[in-house]
């Protein structure tokens, strides 16, 4: 009895030392397809900088920007806080989110490459002009940049 015992442990220890492949292997020829799942890699890259408002001392935005292995499961959350919105002291914050595009148009001769931040919700779109490997820029749908000296750029801080 105890030999039996013994030779039941020690087949069930090998069965479940085979290896992947010949579970795949196995898998096809019994006619199931058998798909090895990688992970995906995540990035996050976080943007924030504080930006002109008409009526008040400003507008804080902090784009945050989860970049996965597949650039189609990439999405943004854009936080845009109204400062002193309410009274003095009394933020108010709006908050969307959706999948980021990645478009280039020509703006005066020169080729521009920008982020498109269409959210979930169906409001308008917020474009950012990629200034550099750190720095976005709010533009119109245009790519056309303020005509001004004030400071529309956001910084990646992560």
């Amino acid at each position: 009895m105890k030999k039996v015992i013994m030779l039941a442990a020690v087949v069930a220890a090998l069965a479940s030392c085979q290896s992947k492949t010949n579970k795949a292997t196995e898998a096809e020829v019994e006619g199931i397809a058998v798909e090895e799942i990688s992970p995906a890699i995540e990035t996050t890259e976080v943007y924030e900088g504080t930006l002109p408002a008409a009526d008040g001392p400003g507008i804080r935005y902090v784009l945050t920007l989860d970049m996965l292995a597949d650039a189609n499961d990439t999405t943004y959350t854009l936080d845009m806080t109204y400062l002193d919105a309410d009274g003095k002291g009394k933020d108010k914050t709006f908050t969307s989110s959706g999948k980021p595009k990645v478009i280039q148009k020509t703006v005066k001769n020169k080729k521009k490459s920008a982020l498109k931040l269409t959210p979930n919700d169906g409001s308008a779109p917020v474009y950012f002009v990629i200034a550099n490997d750190t720095t976005l820029t709010l533009s119109n749908d245009s790519l056309q940049e303020a005509v001004s000296d004030l400071n529309y750029d956001i910084v990646r801080v992560k």
